[in-house]
């Protein structure tokens, strides 16, 4: 559904108690969306899978054509496939739309 769209991944807060908290904003790209299991896999494209900590809570921007909508969640794995860096993102609580200031989820 959002396969091919721009994802800009930023990072809310830290689940670990020893974690670091980076404020850098990851360009990604959806690559998969499994609506069933509530997963976006993303295409890492310009850092390194350790860049993406699994010990953090991240803000998953998706621009398409119409509309920007964000969702939270957490990367619940990070890997290489045929030369590209993949994430498993973990969506919680559904999806919202950041141009209409919706406080409900949007279910896509």
């Amino acid at each position: 559904m959002y396969e091919g769209n721009p994802v800009d991944l930023q990072m809310e807060k830290v689940i670990s108690a020893d974690g670091i908290f980076d404020d850098t904003t990851r360009k990604c790209r959806v690559h998969k969306y499994d609506l069933e299991e509530d997963y976006i896999y993303l295409e890492l494209k310009e850092d390194s899978l350790t860049a993406i900590s699994l010990d953090a809570k991240y803000r998953c921007y998706i621009s398409t054509r119409t509309e920007l909508l964000y969702c939270t969640g957490v990367v619940k794995e990070r890997y290489s496939s045929e030369d590209v860096n993949l994430l498993k993102f973990r969506i919680e609580n559904g999806f919202y739309n950041v141009n209409e200031g919706k406080s409900t989820a949007e279910r896509a």
